[in-house]
């Protein structure tokens, strides 16, 4: 089992835009996929479900209110092979310094949640659209991911956010980080100042896909129409480019 983290402190990056269509194409070429919503503002939630309707959410397992069984814990996306665990507005009241110091038991329940998955051997993929701020939710997220992907647009504000959260996941104990981070282009143009941002980010010291998520108003539209863009409107240059993202993702897999 594979688990994904997207993340930036920065917010309007398309960080929950990449989660979601990530997840949904993993699911659509046949893995069994979990998305993980860990962003207070729900976004990627009500992407599929529109709320959580009462069910299940990343705070009740955080809390040791949910069920005992993971699989019990999940909602179903309204897609085949694609599950959800929801996010609600708890998220914010979880205490983020207890989490820092392991001394909760929310740090410890996230982990033994994604044991037990990894162990059934039901899912494949763990997709986390962690919030743009640290938090008790976003560093649970991090400890237990594979990969942190970042999706970055290039304007100095965005790269500090990349920064920013580098620095803060730096500082996480070694056995609480990443195995890899890398960069991913957002929102990219054909303008002389996207191109020099790009090369900026290339030249640091962070892994940056081959990828570059060239921008399009398809992407606006798909979240009002809640299709991710594969399914929305397959040959725009948004849905083209997370194809090939998606191609490097698998490639290395």
């Amino acid at each position: 089992m594979k688990v994904y983290a997207i993340a930036n402190f920065k917010g309007g990056t398309g960080k929950t835009t990449t989660a979601v269509n990530l997840a949904a194409m993993l699911a659509r070429d046949g893995q069994r996929v979990l998305l993980i919503d860990a962003d207070a503002q729900h976004n990627a939630t009500n992407f599929f479900i529109l709320g959580t309707e009462g069910g299940i959410t990343l705070t009740d397992v955080l809390e040791g209110l949910g069920e005992t069984v993971w699989e019990d814990n999940i909602s179903p996306s309204g897609r085949e092979r694609l599950w959800l665990l929801p996010a609600d507005m708890g998220l914010l009241s979880l205490d983020l310094s207890a989490i820092l110091h392991g001394t909760t038991a929310g740090f410890r329940r996230f982990q033994d949640f994604l044991d037990a998955m990894g162990q059934d051997g039901e899912i494949d993929s763990v997709v986390i659209d962690c919030p743009p701020s640290f938090t008790a939710a976003s560093v649970a997220a991090l400890a237990n991911a594979d990969e942190l992907i970042l999706p970055t647009r290039v304007d100095d504000n965005s790269r500090r956010g990349v920064l920013e959260l580098l620095e803060q996941v730096e500082s996480l104990p070694r056995t609480a980080t990443p195995a890899r981070c890398r960069i991913l282009v957002t929102m990219a143009d054909r303008s002389n100042v996207s191109k020099q941002g790009e090369e900026l980010l290339r030249a640091g010291r962070v892994e940056v896909f081959k990828t570059v998520i060239r921008r399009g108003i398809a992407v606006d539209e798909a979240t009002y129409a809640r299709q991710p863009l594969y399914e929305y409107k397959p040959k725009c240059a948004p849905a083209l480019d997370y194809e090939a993202f998606l191609g490097e993702v698998l490639a290395d897999g």
